[in-house]
C-alpha cells in the first residue's frame, strides 16, 4: 500500500518522474506502432519510393563528396530529376549518415522512431508550458504523435515530408503563443519551428502560415496592448528566411526560370472530397471504406471533442482557446469538402496544395489538445486520472493496430497493382520513375514516355554531324561531336537552370530546348561535358544558411546564459 501511494505521490507532484513516465510509454508506443505496421523494408505505402530514393540519393551524393547535391541525376533513365530542389533534404542528413554505415531502409526506420519519439516529446514541452498541467501535456502528446491522420501520412500514403512536419508544428505554436501572451524574448522557438518545417514541407509550411494568421487574427487583443510583440514576431519571421535561404531562395530561383508540370494541374482544390469520405474520415481508426486510401482525424478525437457537452460552468482562458482550436478545425474539416469553393478567388491562389484534406494535420493537433484538456476538467483526482491515461493508451494501440491492418490490406490491393508486382526501388519507366505525378519535370515535357521512347541519345539537325563515346560517369554526361557547321544539339537532360556545359574545356551556353531538354550549340569538333554545376543563387544561399545557423545558435546560446544568471 505504502508503495502505490509513493507512487501515485510521484505520478503527481514529480514532474522529472512524469515526464520520464511519459517518455518510457512513448517509446513503448513508438515500437508496438512500427510492430504492427512492419519495416519500410517490408511494406511500402503510396509514396514511400519517391522519399525513399530522396534519402537513398542523399546518402550516395555523401559518398561521392556531392552534397549540396540538387538533381537526382541517375533517375528518369540519366536525364536527371530536381528533386532535392523542390523537397529539402536538411532534415534527412543525420539519418542519411547513419544509412552510410547501414542501409537506406534501415536508415528510413530509424527515422520514423526518431521523429515518432521527438514529436511526443516537442507537443509534451509545449503543451505543458502553454497550459501549465503535465497531465493536458502527457494525453495530448499521445492523441496527437498516434493520431489516425500522422499513421495515415507515415504509412498508408508514405507522404513522408508532410509525415515529418507533425514533429514541428508544436514548437510553432509553442512560439507563437510566446509571441502572443508568453516571453516574446522567447521568440526564437518560432524561428526554430518554422525553420525546421520550412526544411520539412514547403506545402505544410504555406498552410501553417495560414492558420498562425488566422490565430494571430483571433488573439489580437493582447499583440494591441504591447505592439512590441508584433516586432519579435517580424524578427522571427526574418530569421527563418535567413536560416532557410539554403532551400528557398534555390526554389524561387528555379520557379522564375521555368514553368514545371504541378503547375499544369488545373483548378485549386482538386483534391478536395465528397462528404462520404469526411464520413469515413471521422470514424477512421476502426472503420475504412473498402479499397479506398482514406483516413481522417479519426474516432478517438471525434470522440473526445464531444465531451465539450458535458463541461458547464466553466470559464478560463485554457478553455476558450481550445474551443478556439476545435471550432477552427471543424472549418478545416468542412474546408476539405466539395463544398468549399476552392478553385474561385483567393483561394485558388494556393491551388498547389493539392490536396485540401491536408488542413486534417492542424484539426488533428487541435482536437487532441482540446480532448486532453477536456479530460483534465472532467477527472481531476490523481486515480480517475491514471485510468483515463490507461484508457487512451490502450485506445490507441486499438486503433493503430486496426489502422495499420488496413495500412497491409491496402499494400497488397493496391500499391502492388500499381506497379504490376513490381515495386522495388529501382525507378524505371513501368513505376513512373518513383515521381508519382512527376510534379517538377519542365512543363514542355508533354508526357514521361518521350522520355522513355526518345532513349538515351543526342539529337542534333545537320545531317553530317557525328556523335560517339557516349558516356555517364555520375553526374556527368560526355560525348565527342564531329560538326562540319555549327549546330544545335539536343541534351539527354532535363533542363534545370544551373546546368553547365563545356566543349573541350571552353563553356557553352545552356538553354531550354522547346521539348524541356538542355540545348546547346557546337561551332567546333571536340569532347563535350555537361553536369550539373549550380547557380550562384545556390551556393550563396548555402553559406547564408550556414553563416545564419552559426549565428542564431550563438544567440540561443547566450539568451539561455543571460536568462539563466537573471533567473528569469
Amino acid at each position: 500500500m505504502k508503495l502505490i501511494n509513493t507512487l501515485l505521490h510521484n505520478i503527481q507532484y514529480n514532474k522529472k518522474y512524469q515526464f520520464w513516465l511519459f517518455f518510457a510509454i512513448l517509446v513503448f508506443l513508438t515500437l508496438f506502432m512500427m510492430w504492427c505496421n512492419g519495416l519500410s523494408s517490408s511494406y511500402q505505402g503510396y509514396d514511400f519510393y519517391f522519399h525513399y530514393r530522396r534519402l537513398d540519393v542523399l546518402i550516395d551524393a555523401l559518398k561521392q563528396g556531392l552534397f549540396p547535391n540538387y538533381t537526382d541525376y541517375s533517375n528518369v533513365d540519366g536525364y536527371g530529376y530536381f528533386t532535392k530542389g523542390f523537397y529539402c533534404d536538411a532534415i534527412l542528413i543525420p539519418f542519411a549518415l547513419i544509412g552510410l554505415f547501414t542501409s537506406t531502409y534501415f536508415a528510413y526506420d530509424v527515422m520514423i522512431f526518431t521523429m515518432t519519439v521527438l514529436c511526443g516529446v516537442f507537443t509534451y514541452h509545449a503543451v505543458r508550458v502553454i497550459y501549465k498541467s503535465s497531465y493536458v501535456a502527457l494525453l495530448t502528446s499521445i492523441l496527437y504523435t498516434f493520431a489516425i491522420y500522422r499513421l495515415y501520412d507515415v504509412y498508408q500514403r508514405a507522404a513522408f515530408g508532410e509525415a515529418l512536419s507533425f514533429t514541428f508544428l508544436p514548437l510553432i505554436f509553442l512560439g507563437l503563443y510566446h509571441i502572443i501572451k508568453g516571453d516574446y524574448k522567447k521568440w526564437y522557438i518560432l524561428a526554430i519551428g518554422y525553420s525546421l518545417l520550412i526544411f520539412t514541407h514547403v506545402i505544410s509550411s504555406v498552410l501553417t502560415f495560414i492558420t498562425l494568421l488566422i490565430i494571430l487574427v483571433v488573439c489580437y487583443k493582447p499583440i494591441l496592448k504591447e505592439p512590441k510583440r508584433i516586432g519579435y514576431l517580424f524578427l522571427a519571421g526574418l530569421v527563418t528566411i535567413a536560416v532557410t535561404a539554403y532551400y528557398l531562395f534555390p526554389v524561387i530561383e528555379q520557379l522564375a526560370s521555368n514553368t514545371f508540370l504541378y503547375s499544369m494541374g488545373g483548378k485549386a482544390g482538386y483534391g478536395k472530397v465528397g462528404f462520404d469520405l469526411v464520413f469515413w474520415g471521422l470514424i477512421s481508426g476502426i472503420l475504412y471504406p473498402g479499397k479506398a486510401i482514406w483516413s481522417g482525424v479519426g474516432i478517438i478525437l471525434i470522440l473526445l471533442i464531444l465531451l465539450r457537452f458535458f463541461i458547464k460552468g466553466k470559464k478560463s482562458d485554457g478553455l476558450k482557446s481550445v474551443d478556439i482550436g476545435v471550432i477552427i478545425g471543424i472549418c478545416f474539416i468542412i474546408a476539405s469538402s466539395r463544398i468549399f469553393p476552392w478553385g474561385t478567388f483567393p483561394f485558388s491562389l494556393i491551388g498547389f496544395i493539392q490536396y485540401p484534406w491536408r488542413l486534417y494535420e492542424f484539426a488533428s493537433c487541435f482536437f487532441a489538445v482540446a480532448g486532453a484538456y477536456y479530460l483534465s476538467l472532467l477527472f481531476v483526482k490523481t486515480k480517475s486520472r491514471i485510468i483515463v491515461f490507461a484508457v487512451i493508451v490502450v485506445a490507441t494501440m486499438v486503433t493503430t493496430y486496426i489502422h495499420s491492418e488496413n495500412y497491409k490490406y491496402l499494400y497488397y490491393a493496391k500499391a502492388l497493382q500499381i506497379y504490376a508486382g513490381n515495386s522495388d526501388e529501382n525507378p524505371a519507366f513501368y513505376n513512373h520513375y518513383h515521381l508519382i505525378g512527376g510534379e517538377y519535370f519542365p512543363a514542355r515535357i508533354v508526357a514521361i514516355d518521350y522520355i522513355y521512347i526518345r532513349g538515351e541519345k543526342v539529337e542534333f539537325k545537320n545531317e553530317d554531324t557525328q556523335i560517339s563515346n557516349l558516356k555517364r560517369n555520375k553526374n556527368r554526361t560526355s560525348f565527342d561531336i564531329e560538326v562540319h557547321a555549327t549546330d544545335s544539339l539536343l541534351l539527354p537532360l532535363l533542363y534545370y537552370k544551373g546546368y553547365h556545359v563545356t566543349l573541350d574545356g571552353i563553356d557553352l551556353p545552356v538553354q531550354q530546348s522547346p521539348t524541356g531538354l538542355v540545348q546547346i550549340v557546337a561551332d567546333k569538333s571536340g569532347r563535350v561535358e555537361a553536369y550539373y554545376k549550380g547557380t550562384t543563387t545556390q551556393w550563396v544561399s548555402f553559406y547564408i544558411s550556414i553563416i545564419s545557423i552559426l549565428a542564431f545558435s550563438i544567440f540561443i546560446i547566450w539568451s539561455k546564459k543571460r536568462e539563466h544568471e537573471t533567473g528569469r
